[in-house]
C-alpha cells in the first residue's frame, strides 16, 4: 500500500536518493516510541550493512533533492486521491520544537504553551520555531489534516549576515505562495497572531484567496465610512466611527441566530453578524464579523474577508482549524518531528519535511483503506472501522520485521551497594 504512493516521488530524487528517501519515509512511519534519527533509521532498515553509515547523513545534509517540489508532489496526490474540492482549506500556524544542546541552525528562545505551572508566561526555553502548512479535507463531516511543508523561523539575533530576516506571518505568506494552487478558491484559516493584512490581502496570487479568523476581545472597529453630503478636497475617509465589541453587541437589531455544527456537537448561539472595517494592520477592506459571549462573559469575534460567505461557514471552518493542533501533536509525540540530531539548515529543513510527508501519507492511508483488518496480521485482533495513524505506525513495524517489544531507551537502574559487593 505505501511503496506505491512512494514509487510516485522518484521523479524527484536520483536513482540513490530515491532509495534513501523510501527507508527514511519508511523508518519515519514505523519508528515508534524510539528517535527518529539517522542512526536508528539505519538500524530499522538495516542500510548500514549494505552501504556506508555517512551516506544517510550526507542524504539529509548535502542531498540535491528540493523539499518544495515534495511538497507540491504531495498536494497534487493528496487531491487526486482524496478528490478535487471547488475551494480548497489549508491552515497555517507555527509550532516549537525544544532543542538542548550547542551549534543547532536558528535556535531561539520562546515561551513554551505547554508548561502550565505558575510564572510560565515569564519563561521562556530554547528551541525551533516551525511555521506549518497542511491542507484540510472534509469527508462525511469530519476534517482531516495533511501537513504539507514548513519553514524554520529564525530570530533576528540568530540570523547570519547573509541570511535575511522573515517574520513569521512573512513565512506564512511566502509557504502559500511558493504552491501552485489548482482550486480557483483558497480558503486560509488562521489564529489572531497571523490574521495581518499581508496574509489578508497582500498574497498576490492568481486564485481568489479568503482569510478565516478571529480577532482579540478588544480589537479595534470601524463603522463603513459614510458618503459625505458635500463634496470636499482630499482623501475620502476609509473609516467611519470607532466603536467596541461590546458596543456592536449590544446592537439588537443586527442579532442572528445561528445553528452550527462544531466539535461534533450541534450549537444554538445568538451573535452579531455585521460588515465592518478593521484596524490598519489587517488592511483597508471591509471583512465579516461575527461577535458572541463567551460563558465568561469574554468576547468572541470571527471574521472573514469574503463578504457573501454566511455566518455558519465561517465558525465552522474556524473550529477546522483546530486540526493543525492535532497534527503538531501527533508529529512531535509519535512521529519524530523534534527529533533531528543535525545542527546545519538543510539537514533540519529536510527531516522536518519527510517527517510531514509520512504523516500525510498514514493519514490518507487511515480515511481510504474501508476498515483496520486488512492491515492487522494477528488473527484475534478485529478492529471496527477505518485505520487510525497509531494502527498503521504499527502495521508498518510489522511489516518490517522488527518486534513490537523495542527497547524505548529506559533509564538505567541504579546499581545497588549489594550489587557492587557482589
Amino acid at each position: 500500500m505505501i511503496v506505491p504512493l512512494l514509487s510516485q516521488f522518484a521523479e524527484c530524487f536520483s536513482r540513490p536518493g530515491f532509495i534513501h528517501f523510501q527507508r527514511f519515509v519508511l523508518a519515519y512511519m514505523g519508528l515508534m516510541g524510539m528517535p527518529h534519527c539517522v542512526s536508528e533509521v539505519q538500524r530499522l532498515m538495516g542500510s548500514y550493512k549494505q552501504q556506508h553509515w555517512t551516506t544517510a547523513y550526507s542524504f539529509l545534509s548535502h542531498g540535491s533533492f528540493s523539499c518544495q517540489a515534495l511538497s507540491q508532489k504531495l498536494l497534487e496526490m493528496l487531491l487526486r486521491l482524496v478528490g478535487m474540492p471547488e475551494e480548497l482549506v489549508i491552515a497555517v500556524d507555527d509550532t516549537l520544537v525544544k532543542k538542548v544542546g550547542k551549534d543547532f541552525f536558528g535556535l531561539g528562545y520562546y515561551p513554551d504553551p505547554t508548561d502550565k505551572n505558575p510564572g510560565a508566561k515569564k519563561r521562556k526555553v530554547l528551541g525551533h520555531c516551525w511555521v506549518v502548512l497542511a491542507l484540510l479535507v472534509e469527508r462525511g463531516g469530519r476534517w482531516f489534516g495533511f501537513p504539507l511543508a514548513a519553514l524554520l523561523f529564525v530570530p533576528l539575533m540568530a540570523c547570519p549576515k547573509e541570511w535575511e530576516f522573515m517574520s513569521k506571518v512573512a513565512l506564512a505568506a511566502f509557504l502559500i505562495q511558493r504552491f501552485s494552487w489548482p482550486a480557483k478558491r483558497l480558503i486560509v484559516l488562521v489564529d489572531n497572531l497571523y490574521a495581518k493584512g499581508k496574509l489578508a490581502f497582500d498574497l498576490g496570487l492568481s486564485q481568489q484567496v479568503v482569510m478565516v479568523s478571529r480577532l482579540r476581545s478588544n480589537a479595534a472597529l470601524y463603522e463603513l465610512p459614510k458618503p459625505p453630503k458635500k463634496a470636499k478636497r482630499g482623501r475620502p475617509r476609509l473609516r467611519g466611527e470607532k466603536l467596541s465589541a461590546r458596543q456592536l453587541y449590544r446592537r439588537r437589531s443586527q442579532h442572528q441566530q445561528l445553528k452550527v455544527t462544531i466539535y461534533g456537537k450541534t450549537l444554538t448561539l445568538k451573535a452579531f453578524v455585521g460588515t465592518l472595517m478593521p484596524s490598519r494592520t489587517l488592511g483597508s477592506q471591509p471583512i465579516q464579523v461575527i461577535i458572541f459571549p463567551q460563558r465568561s462573559g469574554k468576547l468572541n469575534i470571527f471574521f472573514s474577508t469574503d463578504l457573501s460567505m454566511s455566518p455558519e461557514r465561517i465558525l465552522e471552518l474556524y473550529a477546522a482549524r483546530f486540526k493543525i493542533e492535532d497534527i503538531f501533536d501527533e508529529v512531535k509525540t509519535t512521529g519524530g518531528f523534534a527529533d533531528c540530531r543535525q545542527r546545519s539548515f538543510p539537514a533540519l529543513k529536510r527531516h522536518a519535511t519527510l517527517t510531514l510527508l509520512a504523516h500525510s501519507l498514514l493519514r490518507l492511508l487511515s480515511i481510504t483503506l474501508p476498515n483496520a483488518q486488512a492491515i492487522e496480521t494477528v488473527p484475534w485482533w478485529q478492529p471496527k472501522g477505518p485505520p487510525s495513524v497509531t494502527r498503521l505506525r504499527r502495521a508498518v513495524l510489522k511489516s518490517l520485521n522488527i518486534s513490537a517489544g523495542l527497547p524505548f531507551y529506559r533509564k538505567p537502574a541504579k546499581i545497588r551497594a549489594e550489587n557492587i559487593a557482589a
